[in-house]
């Protein structure tokens, strides 16, 4: 694999990791942070894993530990929605 792909590769995955490691903060008040960058953590997430999120709208807890269910806004300037099933314990998304 060429090395600057895989150094890319490597790089979206640490700061995933990192981006978990911030989600899971949040059940500590004194680490809490605010709505817009949960949303952008969020955003964050679901477009590292392949998908369009330009704008989280909504996020709401699903019955299993550690999965949300995220509308977003797909595309920039748009107003077409998607939601997606977001594990906030491993990092992955996939299309609701």
């Amino acid at each position: 694999m060429d090395l600057i792909l895989k150094g890319r590769i490597m790089g979206s995955r640490l700061l995933t990791s990192l981006a978990l490691l911030t989600l899971a903060a949040l059940s500590t008040p004194a680490m809490a942070m605010s709505e817009g960058e949960l949303k952008e953590m969020t955003a964050f997430i679901i477009n590292s894993n392949g998908h369009l999120c330009a704008d989280v709208t909504d996020i709401r807890p699903l019955r299993l530990d550690g999965q949300f269910e995220v509308t977003c806004i797909e595309y920039r300037g748009g107003s077409g929605t998607v939601r997606y099933i977001m594990n906030a314990k491993n990092g992955t998304a996939f299309p609701a």
